[in-house]
């Protein structure tokens, strides 16, 4: 479901006010703007949503992957794999297996294409590339576009002695059915946006993020703003590219958005409990709940 369709949002149990300070800043911005919060996401054992919650397809069918993460199973730390997410919203929905393993934070649906980047490759190995793309086709029922993972989140995961995530909502987000916006590679990584350029250009009209000499190792939080319908958080970290990032927003959205700038230092960066790496678009499910009329 693009983001401009949906028209309610929900969060994991586990993201209280207290665990994430930003958590208060968020539900004023929705509840100023009239975006309706769902009840709580039960039995979920970290805050990442986006990852272990079904993709949406049409008002009532949603997309059912597996959730077993290689970079918390590796680790040790399978107690925080989501298994069995509860949410009554649910519960007279169309559900479909697509009996792989998958990130919800690695599907992108945009139009009648999904993407996703090559990652899924590597945890459905006993699986060939055909069969794969197979079942994610006849279970979304769009054309598969791949992509390759950003060799920059690669190297840095190494660095750290980590495996990376190489989820494609890291990379870029639908604007609409034909267009997408990609990340600031163009300031930073030319050969990895040539391969990007390559992958979807065919299928897409492709927008850019840029912010020249004001780009920083932190500027790729932008790519992951949470938008319900008309409402756009942008996740900002008190830089001078949060401002241009605003810029670039309402110019794709020809300013029929509302933006609110949501400081996101302490819940990608700073957390207590190193819970780290991830934004808005990371905590939450927003979806299209045909019963609300608003």
């Amino acid at each position: 479901m693009i983001d401009s369709k949906t028209n309610i949002v929900f969060f994991s149990s586990q993201l209280s006010a207290n665990y994430r300070s930003c958590k208060k800043d968020i539900l004023e911005a929705l509840k100023e703007n009239g975006v309706q919060v769902g009840r709580n996401i039960r039995a979920t054992k970290d805050i990442w949503a986006r990852d272990y919650m079904p993709i949406q397809i049409d008002n009532y069918r949603f997309v059912r992957y597996k959730y077993n993460p290689d970079y918390l199973i590796k680790k040790g730390m399978s107690e925080y794999v989501t298994d069995k997410p509860h949410c009554l919203f649910l519960e007279d929905k169309d559900i479909v297996d697509c009996n792989l393993v998958l990130d919800g934070g690695n599907i992108v649906v945009c139009g009648n294409k999904v993407i996703l980047t090559e990652k899924v490759f590597e945890e459905n190995s006993s699986l060939s590339q055909f069969e794969i793309t197979n079942r994610i086709e006849k279970a979304f029922d769009k054309q598969v576009i791949w992509i390759p993972c950003d060799p920059n989140e690669i190297k840095e995961a190494k660095a750290n002695n980590e495996l990376p995530l190489c989820h494609a909502d890291g990379i870029l987000h639908a604007i609409d059915k034909e267009t997408i916006l990609l990340s600031n590679y163009i300031d930073y990584d030319l050969d990895f946006r040539t391969k990007l350029f390559e992958r979807l250009s065919p299928y897409f009209k492709i927008e850019e993020y840029s912010f020249g000499d004001k780009s920083s190792v932190n500027s790729w939080i932008y790519i992951n703003y949470l938008q319900i319908g008309k409402v756009v958080l942008l996740p900002t970290v008190g830089e001078p590219a949060d401002d241009m990032a605003i810029v670039k927003l309402k110019s794709l959205f020809h300013n029929h958005i509302t933006i609110v700038k949501i400081d996101s230092k302490e819940l990608t960066f700073d957390a207590k409990d190193g819970n780290v790496g991830g934004s808005l678009h990371c905590i939450s499910w927003n979806v299209y709940d045909s019963s609300i009329t608003k």
